[in-house]
């Protein structure tokens, strides 16, 4: 108890002395900088009236036009010719004087010269704008500590305690309006800030712990409070008061805590709270108004749900975070309202609110309705290409604005797929969408969505690689007619697509080429070959690496369901593992021929090459592998293979060779 007492005291004595100290320094900051605007003003002063009687007088004032002589005086003797006047050596001033400048009588009177702020020192800053805030900050938390113990102690009634809440809200704001009223610009924020925050507690703990108003009335005063704290920020122009009365208004639940759950209270509460930050952001553009809400918000839910959440709540769960969501995505289109470009805060928060929205609605509502979360994502997409197609009736038009909308919208297109489909059927889904991606991306002149594409190839690329393709054993299957291999077909034809697309539509910007016009040279053309040359290579290596494996586990899924069936099914066995190699060479013999003729047909030494180097390959594998494991008449049939095929790339070198010697 004497404990408790004494840290009550040093507590309220800090409270006493740091707003003392706030004032005081804050008073003397302020009366300097009255002294230094009289000073600017008496200097400012001076130079327009000296040159007033200069315009006015020029004989009187010291200045005589160049070339002429005073009328009493004799006749004016040859004047020399100008001197430049960057060599001219202005006259030193006397000790004391105040230098002015000298204007030409035909010249105008100079604009005033803007007053410049003098920069403001760490303990102007501290004792003007710190102290203040931290005072503040140490009294709402002894006043909430000491009326909690209070409570607890029953030394006030319910009824005491809200309306003791109450005075000490009004006399914090009546304090800040006075100050404002007086040009303590500061100080007044601190207390208006304080006096909100106090009065949030007061009406969230008559209503949610002490119920001593209705819901409706309750309802009726926040709303009002809310709304005057708002105006209050707009009527002072001061952010910090926004952002004080949010963070009060979000710590009133935590420190009013009695463990009990009132879920619908909280919702409640924390709507209104976000539809005043809604209000504010559409009245002024503040910076961290709408984040400090949208995180506040979130944290004050994530901490109810870890203790109270039931599934029964589920309801009351999703309705409040819909709300949520809608708050926060008009805010996110607010600078819309004002024609003015939105920054990288609403575009963040535009890209996060509906993933987290969607992931809340996916936990809930997963187990018990898991058809529908892929109709949910496809329902954000088509909200935010929506938003999309508003952003390009506005003008002019936010382009970041319009790539986030429709990065998001094409990204809950992408989640949708996994989530509805399975097996291979992902694979080809996303194979698709990037190949549509990339045809949207000509059509409607947006490069950045074939950014947008690859990642998608990726994602299909990806899965293809690690998920789909069966680098383990097989059951036995019918060859070709199987969901491996129709993928794999599928996959290929997209990145072949998408190499087709890249070479009828033309360059790296994307217009289309007339087929009267002569082919493009340059380096943008040559970055577009190489483009289109890596998306088709990588649709062939799908292909070739799809074939290997469908071949190769054919033979090896019969040789296994063979292997358990006796000595001779053991024979057998090897007889068809050997085929399964065999196979693969000459497959991989086939793929580089193929290529290599690709590359004579369409003139493109690329293909040539990349042709030569699966040819290295697969000399490798039959050199080192196939003669040493295979049996003899295997070994004679893959040698042979690779024999024949070389003989013929070989004969179509020599050919293309000497038909250029003719030429």
């Amino acid at each position: 108890m004497v404990g408790l007492i004494f840290v009550a005291a040093l507590l309220i004595c800090l409270c006493l002395v740091m707003p003392i100290v706030a004032i005081v320094r804050t008073s003397k900051i302020r009366h300097l900088e009255l002294r230094l605007a009289g000073v600017e003003a008496a200097l400012q002063r001076l130079i327009e009236q000296k040159a007033a009687a200069q315009l006015a007088d020029p004989a009187a004032a010291g200045t005589i036009p160049a070339g002429q002589a005073p009328a009493t005086q004799a006749p004016a003797e040859p004047v020399p010719p100008p001197i430049p006047f960057h060599a001219v050596a202005e006259p030193a001033e006397p000790p004391g004087s105040i230098a002015l400048p000298t204007v030409p009588p035909s010249a105008p009177a100079p604009p005033p010269p803007a007053i410049v702020t003098p920069p403001q020192h760490l303990e102007t800053v501290i004792g003007q704008k710190w102290l203040g805030w931290v005072a503040i900050v140490l009294i709402f938390c002894a006043a909430a500590f000491f009326l909690k113990y209070a409570f607890e102690n029953r030394w006030i009634g319910e009824l005491g305690r809200v309306a003791l809440g109450v005075v000490a809200g009004l006399v914090f704001a009546w304090g800040g309006l006075d100050r404002h009223r007086k040009g303590w610009r500061y100080l007044s924020q601190v207390l208006t800030g304080g006096g909100v925050t106090i009065l949030y507690l007061s009406v969230y703990s008559a209503f949610g712990y002490y119920h001593l108003v209705k819901q409706r009335t309750a309802f009726a005063f926040l709303v009002i409070l809310v709304a005057e704290a708002h105006l209050l920020a707009v009527l002072y122009n001061a952010r910090a008061i926004a952002v004080m009365a949010l963070v009060g208004g979000f710590l009133a639940p935590v420190l009013l805590s009695t463990g009990h759950d009132q879920y619908a209270v909280l919702f409640t509460y924390i709507a209104v709270l976000d539809l005043g930050m809604l209000g504010i952001v559409v009245a002024r553009r503040w910076q961290w108004v709408g984040s400090v809400a949208y995180v506040g918000t979130q944290l004050l839910f994530w901490g109810w749900y870890t203790e109270h959440y039931h599934p029964e709540k589920r309801v009351a769960v999703l309705l409040f975070q819909t709300a949520v969501f809608v708050l926060f995505m008009l805010a996110d289109l607010a600078p819309h309202l004002r024609k003015i470009t939105a920054g990288w805060e609403e575009w963040i928060r535009l890209a996060v609110n509906p993933f987290v929205f969607y992931g809340i609605c996916y936990s809930l509502l997963n187990d018990d309705h898991h058809d529908w979360m892929a109709v949910l994502a496809l329902a954000l997409g088509i909200v935010y290409a929506l938003l999309a197609r508003a952003e390009l009736a506005l003008r002019p038009s936010d382009r970041r604005m319009l790539m986030v909308t429709v990065g998001t919208a094409l990204t809950f297109v992408t989640v949708a797929i996994p989530v509805q489909l399975e097996s291979n059927w992902i694979t080809i889904a996303w194979g698709l969408e990037a190949l549509l991606l990339i045809w949207s991306s000509f059509e409607a002149a947006a490069p950045p969505l074939r950014l947008l594409s690859a990642a998608v190839f990726c994602l299909s690329l990806f899965r293809f690689l690690f998920h789909d393709t069966p680098w383990e054993s097989r059951a036995p299957f019918t060859l070709v007619l199987n969901r491996y291999f129709l993928a794999t077909l599928a996959l290929a034809a997209c990145f072949g697509g998408a190499a087709y697309l890249f070479r009828r539509m033309g360059p790296a910007d994307g217009q289309r080429l007339s087929p009267a016009e002569p082919p493009p040279t340059g380096p943008a053309h040559n970055s577009g070959l190489r483009l289109r040359f890596a998306i088709a290579l990588l649709g062939v290596g799908v292909l070739w690496l799809g074939s290997s494996v469908e071949a190769y586990t054919y033979f090896d899924a019969q040789a296994t369901a063979l292997a358990s069936k006796g000595v001779d099914a053991l024979t057998a066995a090897k007889q068809l593992r050997w085929a399964g190699q065999l196979s693969l060479s000459v497959l991989w013999s086939v793929f580089a021929g193929l290529m290599t003729a690709a590359g004579f047909r369409f003139t493109e030494r690329a293909w040539r090459i990349a042709g030569l180097v699966l040819f290295g390959i697969t000399l490798v594998k039959v050199v080192f592998l196939d003669i040493s494991e295979l049996e003899q008449f295997y070994r004679i049939l893959a040698l042979l293979a690779l024999g024949l095929v070389l003989l013929v790339v070989a004969w179509a070198y020599q050919r293309v060779i000497r038909r250029e010697q003719s030429k």
